[in-house]
């Protein structure tokens, strides 16, 4: 099974996430999110649902890296099959990620505008 660590460290600095890339065959790339991130640091309200923060949660039963811990990896509806493609992947996915904490919004809105902008 290849892997890789990788680490992205947001635009304006204010979020560091560290993931470990998973190739998973025929399923393609995961993400997972090691970092403990804090979704209510500037403001209570926000939401740290899964489906709100696109992230998604292993089943005890495909638990990839500790069978005895599951962690969160990033949502994303298609197959990805290279790892820079996945690195993109998560580079969007924190500066997203970021931007929602500072200002709240749903991660769709977020991710036109951050396009709109040339951040992702």
């Amino acid at each position: 099974m290849r892997y890789e660590h990788a680490f992205y460290m947001t635009r304006d600095r204010q979020l560091d996430v560290e993931f470990l890339l998973l190739d998973l065959g025929t399923r393609g790339w995961r993400a997972y999110i090691l970092s403990d991130i804090d979704y209510t640091s500037v403001s209570a309200s926000r939401s740290r649902s899964i489906l709100d923060t696109h992230r998604l949660s292993e089943k005890s039963t495909e638990r990839r890296i500790d069978p005895d811990k599951s962690y969160y990896y990033v949502c994303w509806n298609q197959t990805v099959r290279d790892l820079e493609t996945m690195k993109r992947i998560c580079a969007a996915w924190s500066e997203i990620t970021a931007y929602y904490i500072q200002h709240g919004g749903s991660f769709p809105a977020i991710q036109k505008k951050l396009t709109e902008q040339g951040v992702i």
